[in-house]
């Protein structure tokens, strides 16, 4: 919302189908893409035209598959009167080598959160993992993706924590946009009225501030997490905590913790995630 909030830059909602729709081979036939775009779900969410996409592309014929891929974020982009675009698919944190490779002027941002954190908003939603050992180990590769991943990309890559950004937005905001070769604009602060319509209801709807002035946390692991599950997630992504900066209680795990999480990344529900209790 912060990028998008810019007035050169335009984030459409989750993709997905960079990846999804990836035939295993840099060409793909224009037809083939945009009908494969046409009944992707993710693409339903940007109420952008399909005829829009299609006259970025040729009428017919193979084109690079990241000149297919950018045509629905360049249409995107020019309904906002914007020339730049970017991408803020979570999941592409696994995918960054082919993001890369496909557009090797990207740069990645890649936002870390406290697992713990992300833990207790997982307990909310109605996807994602539901045990306190599956959410460790999801964070845990995908922060460990990121970071593999970053690590050969160089100065294409830049790691910052959300509870910074959200202490001091202007400074978190300066940094993202002279890493991507903005200048700063104050308008990235403004992203409760400028960006607000580009979040989706369901997006609203599973976290109500998204839309508010930024916070450190809406659920706190300290005060709201079990200890047995803090010790279970510290057990498996304690490491991970400590390369960025994050307290632990468990310096070294217990055995208990260790069986708990062992049992809990093989599927037993132990340590299950439990959502905020209803308002009275």
């Amino acid at each position: 919302m912060m990028l998008n909030a810019h007035p050169e830059v335009a984030l459409p909602p989750e993709s997905r189908f960079i990846v999804e729709l990836y035939p295993g081979t840099d060409d793909i036939e224009v037809e083939r893409f945009l009908e494969g775009l046409r009944t992707h779900r993710q693409f339903g969410t940007w109420n952008l035209p399909l005829d829009a996409v299609a006259a970025e592309l040729p009428g017919s014929g193979e084109v690079p598959y990241a000149t297919a891929a950018a045509a629905p974020y360049r249409a995107f982009a020019k309904g906002q009167g914007k020339e730049r675009w970017g991408d803020k698919t979570p999941r592409y944190v696994e995918n960054i080598p082919l993001l890369a490779r496909l557009w090797p002027e990207a740069r990645f941002i890649h936002l870390v959160r406290d697992g713990r954190n992300v833990t207790l908003s997982y307990a909310d939603v109605p996807f994602g993992p539901k045990t306190v050992a599956k959410a460790a180990r999801l964070w845990s590769e995908r922060v460990r993706a990121g970071i593999e991943a970053g690590a050969t990309l160089g100065e294409r890559y830049m790691e910052i924590r959300y509870e910074e950004l959200v202490h001091d937005p202007e400074a978190g905001a300066r940094r993202i946009a002279g890493f991507v070769g903005l200048d700063y604009n104050p308008a990235m602060l403004e992203y409760t009225k400028r960006s607000a319509a580009q979040v989706l209801a369901r997006a609203s709807k599973y976290n109500p501030h998204v839309t508010e002035e930024p916070i450190a946390q809406t659920r706190s692991w300290e005060t709201d997490m079990p200890e047995a599950q803090v010790a279970v997630f510290e057990a498996i992504g304690g490491d991970l905590l400590k390369r960025f900066g994050y307290p632990v209680r468990n310096a070294k795990p217990s055995i208990a913790a260790w069986i708990a999480a062992a049992l809990g990344s093989a599927g037993l529900p132990i340590g299950r995630l439990h959502g905020k209790a209803p308002a009275p």
